[in-house]
């Protein structure tokens, strides 16, 4: 007789091995095998428990030579670390090095007995992935066999955390770990289709990466249907498993189906939600289980594979079905439960049901108790009917609106071959207008449209729908009042941009009183009102408050409830831009990125996407980085040209952003020609119209046209003051600190000398000696004063401004060389020649440290020329200047004051 093979033997004995001592000859006797081969696993087994039997050491060693890659290098990829070992492989971390692209992998390699059976496996498995092309399968890469012959595949790695490590820490709440079972399922049901049985599916096989994307792993041991022909279809079940997720018939080796996996995901998903029993890093906290979950449970997890759910698409819709509060097939449906579904669907009419219901019965107490029953039964199911159809009919009349709104818009009535998204707004407008026979309706449609008029820009448009559609609102449930509450949040919203202080503040309020009233005590009501209160003082220009107000909202407490996304994108998006506005950029950049890592699976078309890439865009501009800003504000143009068009607010702000990043970068002739064409309509409230007219200012001060500058922030400041803008809000400070550089800059020094302090004690006072606005304020003082002559006022001024920027910009921003060269200026005024050279070559420094247009450069290196010509080193002043020149006059007017003092030195230096 033959001795027995290895290769037949080599999953019995890893099995067994793998069981308790007083368990094995049990489960040796139940094996359908010789008795030969029953011998030979029985030394074997007795072998591997001696620790100091030679054969268990020759078998050790010989397992360990197998399992180690016979080389670092594998095909084009390079083995760096272990990651992970299971009954079939061994899992490396590789990075590709034949140079053609980066990429990290996951390799596996056969482990164990290198038997026939296994290699074949490897290779199945190979086969397998192969055919699967599912966003929740790790990919297969590649593969290849090593000089030994044996296989080996490199697959997609994830970056993440096992299912239950990841629900205990991102997903508390049911709804959440029901999402990430779906994704299973539907992986699952992937490979249920194309003919794969996983046949080991538990927690440490699905890995979720930190996007919250699940990937499901390891199919070494899954059965290619159509490939287990012959012998390998009679095969029952392979004895290689994972006992706690195992069906009955894998632990009893009989056939295996799609329904063995159906009850290994039917023993994931009850741990998924009550907990494992094995230590996490983190504990899953258990939840709740009512009896229709529990009823799923049962149901996926029957004793015999008949009874269970005959696909993964079968389960995933008794699970759609429990969280519609539908009836589940799981459960036993009787007319009862039917019922109890219905009741569910219907709060609102159940309600009054209930009521009518509490009346009756005070008069039918003595009534049999069945009749009674049976009566509230029946007017319950009478009133649900009637509210069902109070909501089909209302249904029905929106339904009916809009398709008559579309149809007059429709290009045959038209009379174009196109239809822009206004032009359907504004038929539906009309017809909304001659619209009167369920007010309700009306009244909803007309908020509808508020909503998607500020989507397109036109405040002014949305908010005549929103007054129109908010009048006698009466929310008439708890669902109802949330959506009318964030209804007025938006409408105070553009109250707020259009300046309307009082009207915008009425409004917050009616939503505040609304979740007060509808949902007391709930964290993300608070959470809502807080943002909008928020919003309110950006708009009412009181930045400060605002932001103290968003952090709150971002650190809602998370242990009962996660964070909404769309409440996270506003209070990010705003906090963003308030951080930019007092001179945090560097946190503003961080606090966008972090909220645009949650939106990266949306349409980057997307509205709340753009609008945090531009606020991340304004921050990479006010932290030096207007270049970055550049090509991040022409994608989001572009984008916006393909989903709205070339009009509306959207499209003016992103031009307007583009134009200040083109500025930073010296393109200031580019940057006025963009400004000067855009125009926002007179329905816009003042402050948009006055914060656009000082950036066009500003534009033409920088290439040195002081007069127009001048005029135009004039203008600006008129038309804040006559929108009723107080002199203390953020942005009319902001635009009076402009005016007076400009008249510094314009030759009328002491005027400028006196706005400035008390724009700068204002600052102090609202804002606090460490913001933004006050280093500001200090420097342009600072400016003014070196200009008026008086260098020994103006040198503690700069030290001080130079303290506070230090403290909130990267040491390579272009403002801290603007300082360095000030105090240059007045070192060189006070004829302390050696502290000007230390200065100006601190800002050169800086300036090419932080690629600095070439023009602000060229400033810097004039300014150096004059301190050579009075150090007496004429050449070098000559060389300088004219390395200068060209760039400066290309740049600049004759007038820009560094110009005018270049040519200067340049007339007395005889340079032409």
């Amino acid at each position: 007789m033959s001795a027995p093979s290895l290769d037949r033997l080599a999953e019995d004995f890893e099995r067994l091995s793998a069981l308790p001592i007083a368990q094995r000859e049990t489960a040796l006797a139940a094996l359908t095998i010789s008795e030969d081969e029953r011998d030979m696993l029985r030394r074997l087994l007795a072998a591997d428990s001696d620790p100091d039997d030679p054969l268990a050491r020759a078998l050790e060693q010989g397992v360990a030579q197998l399992s180690a890659p016979r080389s670092e290098r594998l095909g084009p990829y390079r083995l760096l670390r272990e990651l992970g070992a299971g009954g079939m492989g061994t899992v490396f971390l590789a990075e590709r090095v034949d140079g053609g692209f980066d990429q990290r992998v996951a390799v596996k390699i056969l482990r164990g007995f290198p038997t026939a059976d296994g290699l074949r496996r490897l290779r199945q498995e190979r086969q397998i992935l192969a055919g699967l092309d599912h966003p929740n399968i790790a990919r297969l890469l590649d593969g290849g066999e090593t000089a030994q012959g044996q296989p080996w595949l490199a697959l997609e790695h994830v970056d993440g955390l096992t299912l239950l490590d990841y629900a205990a820490r991102h997903a508390p709440r049911l709804t959440q770990r029901l999402a990430l079972f779906d994704a299973i399922l539907d992986a699952i049901g992937h490979a249920h289709q194309h003919l794969v049985v996983h046949r080991d599916i538990k927690p440490a096989n699905v890995l979720v990466n930190a996007a919250g994307e699940v990937k499901l792993l390891d199919f070494g041991i899954a059965r290619l249907v159509d490939l287990d022909t012959g012998a390998a279809a009679r095969d029952t079940s392979t004895r290689v498993f994972t006992e706690a997720y195992a069906s009955p018939e894998q632990r009893e080796g009989r056939a295996i189906t799609t329904a063995s996996d159906i009850y290994s995901l039917g023993v994931l998903l009850r741990e998924l939600v009550q907990g494992s029993p094995r230590m996490l890093a983190t504990p899953l906290p258990a939840l709740p289980l009512d009896a229709e979950l529990a009823g799923i449970l049962a149901k996926a997890c029957a004793q015999e594979p008949t009874q269970r759910y005959a696909s993964a698409g079968e389960f995933r819709d008794d699970l759609d079905r429990y969280r519609d509060g539908r009836p589940v097939r799981a459960a036993r449906i009787t007319r009862a439960y039917r019922l109890r579904k219905f009741v569910l669907r219907h709060r609102l009419a159940v309600l009054a049901a209930i009521v009518v219901t509490a009346m009756l019965a005070a008069f039918v107490w003595r009534l049999d108790r069945e009749r009674a029953r049976a009566l509230a039964a029946e007017a319950l199911a009478q009133r649900a009917q009637a509210a069902s159809e109070r909501d089909a009919a209302s249904a029905r009349a929106a339904l009916n609106f809009l398709t008559d709104a579309f149809s007059a818009a429709a290009p045959d009535n038209a009379l174009s071959k196109t239809v822009s998204v206004r032009e359907l707004l504004d038929s539906a407008k009309t017809k909304l207008a001659q619209d009167t026979h369920d007010p309700a309706v009306t009244r909803s449609m007309q908020r509808l449209l508020g909503r998607l008029y500020d989507s397109l820009g036109d405040s002014a448009a949305a908010v005549e729908q929103f007054e129109q559609g908010l009048a006698k609102a009466d929310p008439g449930s708890r669902e109802q009042a949330l959506e009318l509450a964030q209804d007025y949040d938006q409408y105070a919203n553009l109250l707020g941009i259009l300046d309307r202080k009082a009207p915008a503040r009425a409004a917050l309020d009616q939503a505040a009183a609304l979740r007060d009233r509808f949902a007391a005590g709930d964290a993300l009501a608070h959470a809502r009102n807080q943002l909008s209160l928020a919003i309110w003082h950006i708009n009412a220009g009181e930045g400060a408050q605002a932001i103290a107000l968003l952090r709150k909202v971002l650190e809602t407490p998370t242990h009962a409830t996660s964070l909404p996304l769309d409440l996270e994108v506003r209070a990010a998006g705003f906090l963003s831009s308030q951080l930019t506005s007092n001179g945090g950029c560097s946190e503003a950049i961080t606090v966008a990125a972090h909220t645009l890592a949650h939106l990266s699976g949306t349409d980057p078309r997307a509205a709340d996407r753009q609008w945090l890439m531009r606020n991340r865009a304004s921050a990479l501009r006010a932290c030096g980085k207007p270049a970055e800003a550049e090509a991040a504000l022409r994608e989001l143009i572009a984008l916006q040209e393909q989903t709205i068009g070339n009009s509306g607010m959207r499209m003016l702000q992103l031009n307007n952003e583009l134009a200040l990043a083109l500025q930073e970068q010296g393109r200031f002739r580019e940057a006025t020609r963009i400004l000067a064409t855009l125009k926002i309509p007179d329905s816009e409230g003042p402050f948009n119209r006055a914060a656009l007219t000082a950036n066009l200012a500003v534009s033409y001060e920088n290439i040195g046209d002081y007069s127009s500058a001048r005029q135009l922030l004039a203008q600006a400041l008129a038309l804040l003051d006559a929108g009723g803008i107080e002199r203390d809000n953020d942005g009319h400070r902001a635009i009076e600190r402009l005016a007076a550089r400009a008249q510094a800059l314009d030759g009328q020094g002491a005027a400028a000398v006196t706005a400035l302090a008390d724009l700068r004690e204002r600052a102090r006072r609202i804002d606090g000696e460490d913001s933004a606005e006050y280093a500001n304020t200090t420097f342009q003082l600072a400016f003014a004063q070196q200009r008026t002559g008086r260098a020994a006022v103006a040198l503690p001024l700069v030290e001080e401004a130079m303290r506070l920027w230090a403290s909130k910009l990267p040491p390579t921003h272009k403002n801290l060389g603007l300082l360095h060269r000030l105090h240059a200026a007045i070192a060189l005024d006070q004829g302390q020649l050696a502290i000007a050279d230390q200065e100006l070559s601190a800002a050169i420094a800086i300036l090419e440290a932080g690629k600095a247009p070439a023009s602000e450069l060229a400033l810097a290196q004039a300014e150096q020329a004059a301190l050579r010509a009075r150090q007496g080193r004429k050449d070098e002043a000559r060389s300088l200047l004219k390395s200068a020149l060209p760039l400066l006059r290309e740049a600049y007017l004759p007038t820009q004051v560094g110009c005018v003092a270049a040519e200067r030195l340049a007339h007395q230096l005889g340079i032409h």
